[in-house]
């Protein structure tokens, strides 16, 4: 993936992740909160990792 894309999938993780999370939903929809809350934040690194490395491309190998 190119870097407008990998930013573009990040954010479409790390928006609606950030509203669940932060409107409490993880209890709502789950016997265990604390299990909607781990996946929450899982989802959240991964979206965090996405966005950063559409930001920071890697350097080709060759000269």
């Amino acid at each position: 993936m190119n870097g407008p894309r990998l930013r573009l999938c990040g954010a479409l993780i790390l928006l609606p992740t950030l509203v669940l999370l932060l409107s409490g939903w993880s209890v709502l929809f789950s016997a265990e909160g604390a299990v909607a809350t781990i996946v929450q934040f899982a989802l959240l690194a991964a979206g965090l990792a996405m966005v950063y490395r559409g930001e920071n491309p890697r350097a080709d190998a060759g000269g």
